[in-house]
């Protein structure tokens, strides 16, 4: 018995060490991407859209789009489950993440509104993160004429944001609340020889805000 729980925890301590190193030697830049909401938090809900959904599709192209030869990524959830900030912060954590993007977008009673809405949580760890992905995120209006406006970097107490170890934002890419924007939305294609639909822009955009800040 004595034997047997000494192989065991030999064995542990083994395969620990050998995950460790395994992680150690992987030198990829590691992006933590986070889908908003998910399980019975659907988040904002417009034109039969959930942004859960939403969110987490994003994050899938994202991910997708993201060089592998120089970037790993790690999703918070990869379904429709429900987690808490704290949960999502712990996840990117042991990922080790370099990085973490919080991923939603915006919503209001007015279907006129829509505007691009960056946040960090901690100034001294975030703020610098968050500003470059504003400052990179420059997605066109849903009618095509200009660039869709910004609201300024705003300090948001959110857990994930707070308790993920490194540089931490959360983008809110636009307001799926508008009545152009819903229907634009609506277009889940992946088809990568037709032109981006809205998910892929906004993936594409948050892409290039990654890129700037890893300086890959």
């Amino acid at each position: 018995m004595r034997l047997s729980r000494f192989v065991a925890a030999f064995l542990f301590v083994f395969a620990t060490t050998q995950f460790g190193a395994a992680q150690a030697a992987d030198t990829r830049y590691r992006v933590c991407l986070d889908p908003g909401h998910g399980g019975s938090d659907p988040g904002a809900v417009y034109g039969g859209l959930a942004e859960k959904h939403l969110n987490l599709d994003i994050a899938q192209r994202v991910a997708a789009a993201l060089d592998p030869t120089l970037y790993v990524a790690q999703l918070t959830r990869a379904g429709d489950t429900r987690l808490g900030n704290s949960d999502r912060a712990a996840i990117c954590n042991a990922f080790g993440a370099q990085v973490v993007l919080s991923i939603h977008l915006n919503a209001s009673s007015d279907a006129s509104v829509d505007y691009v809405w960056i946040f960090y949580g901690k100034p001294s760890k975030d703020k610098a993160f968050a500003a470059t992905m504003d400052r990179e995120y420059a997605i066109l209006r849903p009618d095509g004429n200009g660039l869709l406006t910004h609201k300024a970097i705003t300090n948001f107490a959110n857990g994930t944001l707070l308790k993920s170890r490194a540089p931490a934002a959360l983008a809110e890419g636009l307001f799926m609340s508008n009545a152009d924007e819903v229907v634009l939305l609506a277009d889940d294609s992946t088809d990568p020889t037709a032109p981006p639909n809205r998910r892929q822009q906004i993936a594409n955009e948050l892409v290039k805000g990654l890129r700037a800040w890893a300086g890959l």
